[in-house]
């Protein structure tokens, strides 16, 4: 019998497991992106535009039903260039609605993700300290190290935290505009027709949101000091963007070095955009002359995107951020 009484009795209660400790931080961290000013507004302008977007789906819908009123205000007040476009678009879509379906939705989530896209990687630089900038400026991470939370834990779950709060400002909107949209279709087996669309919804989303969340963090992981890193962040963006067209016509190769024209060829490549837009001229050729206000470089850039270059920039880009976080994120 001990000396001491310290009245120690042995854990009986549920045992939660290792999945517990980690969605707690990628909880308690998009918490802590939500608080940040503005940010619930930028949430709530992402999914905005998704809800433009299902409403421009039903009304491409409602094209369908003769009598609807969409269709007798086009009848009505539309010029005639574009009242002979609604009715070529008609035509297309009832004759081969599973090659018109596909093209209209690809092209029109092509446009809508890249804008998501970009208010999305404005609002990570904000939430960039809330990473791991804090925590290396607080020494949070010995602490983390003395507790039952490993550094694969922790990294996971800050991983977790960027990814969910891109799933918030970019793949909830745009898979909820595809529910929608198809849902208030004037036929069921838009569903089926639009599976093309939501699948490259799928692969672009989660292919960028990953490299995205991945450079967030090597970002973070840079200094202790949390404007310095936000402030790099959006200056490695805007540099990339400011780049991009100078670089077309000196050294192409440097376009590689802005992340978000790499995110971009991948929409290009996955959305097949330019292969869509020549489809659409195909079936309605008055499409062509609409779109022949857009600059002869601007449809070479949709139809040639340069993914082979793309996807060797993006893992170098990867591997140096998983180096950044491996040589930062340890206990001292």
């Amino acid at each position: 019998m001990p000396l001491h009484d310290v009245s120690y009795k042995h854990y009986d209660g549920p045992r939660l497991g290792v999945w517990r400790r980690r969605v707690a931080i990628a909880k308690n961290g998009l918490t802590a992106c939500l608080q940040v000013r503005w940010m619930m507004n930028l949430v709530v302008v992402c999914w905005g535009l998704g809800l433009v977007a299902a409403a421009i789906l039903f009304l491409v819908g409602q094209l369908l039903v003769p009598d609807s009123a969409v269709s007798q205000w086009v009848a009505t007040f539309v010029s005639p260039t574009l009242q002979q476009f609604a009715n070529l678009l008609i035509h297309w879509l009832k004759e081969h609605p599973d090659i018109s379906v596909k093209t209209t939705q690809s092209v029109l989530f092509y446009y809508l993700g890249l804008w998501l896209m970009r208010i999305s990687i404005f609002a990570l630089g904000p939430i960039i300290p809330l990473l791991i900038t804090r925590d290396l400026a607080c020494n949070a991470i010995v602490i983390y190290s003395s507790k039952a939370v490993t550094r694969g834990d922790y990294l996971l779950g800050k991983f977790a935290t960027a990814f969910g709060f891109l799933a918030l400002t970019w793949l909830g909107p745009v898979c909820a505009a595809w529910f929608l949209g198809n849902l208030l279709a004037p036929d069921w087996s838009f569903f089926w027709h639009a599976r093309f669309a939501l699948g490259n919804i799928l692969i672009y989303g989660l292919s960028s949101m990953t490299v995205l969340s991945v450079l967030a963090l090597g970002v973070s992981a840079l200094s202790p000091n949390e404007k310095s890193t936000t402030a790099f962040w959006f200056m490695w963006w805007i540099l990339g963007a400011v780049i991009t067209p100078i670089a077309l016509h000196t050294r192409p190769w440097l376009r590689h070095l802005g992340f978000g024209f790499d995110i971009n060829q991948i929409a290009l490549h996955t959305f097949r955009v330019g292969e869509n837009i020549t489809s659409a001229e195909t079936n309605i050729p008055v499409l062509g002359t609409m779109l022949q206000r857009i600059r002869p470089e601007t449809m070479a850039a949709l139809e040639t995107p340069h993914l082979g270059g793309t996807l060797v920039a993006l893992l170098i880009m990867a591997l140096l951020a998983a180096w950044i976080v491996h040589q930062r994120v340890k206990p001292e």
